[in-house]
């Protein structure tokens, strides 16, 4: 008889518990309300931060074409060449390439974006548009070289 009392106190405590998590709203239905409404705030800020991420995009292509467009057109009025890359660049080996070319031997980065050499000089690194001294009158197309996607300084 005791343990039918035990059992039906112990029934009855776990009931009483369970009913009262559900009425203060802690229960499954609960959570999964929660859930949803974090899942539907997390793509919502997805959502603007996707349409930020094409439009700051946007307007980073917008300025680079325009400067480059301007580049040009005061190229031709002070009847200059319009520099491009170096003429090595347009070899075989590089042509077609949007990577940073690095020499191992000289420690010299080639920037094809910016056009112009990224080297080591006076405990620091120093970007030039021309080729540094001591890169002058070497064969670059028989130097060893490297494909880097981005600088690691």
């Amino acid at each position: 008889m005791k343990k039918l009392a035990i059992v039906i106190a112990a029934f009855a405590f776990i009931m009483g518990t369970t009913l009262e998590a559900d009425a203060q709203g802690r229960g499954k239905d609960r959570r999964g309300k929660q859930k949803k409404e974090y899942v539907k705030h997390h793509q919502k800020q997805e959502k603007a931060y996707w349409k930020y991420a094409k439009k700051r995009d946007h307007e980073y292509r917008k300025f680079y074409e325009k400067r480059d467009r301007e580049y040009r057109k005061y190229i031709k009025q002070k009847r200059h060449h319009y520099r491009d890359h170096d003429d090595w660049y347009y070899g075989k080996r590089f042509y077609h390439r949007s990577e940073y070319v690095y020499f191992p031997k000289y420690r010299t980065y080639y920037d094809p974006y910016r056009r112009g050499y990224v080297y080591h000089r006076n405990n620091a690194w120093v970007f030039a548009h021309t080729m540094p001294s001591f890169m002058m009158g070497v064969n670059i197309g028989g130097l060893n070289v490297q494909f880097m996607a981005n600088l690691p300084l």
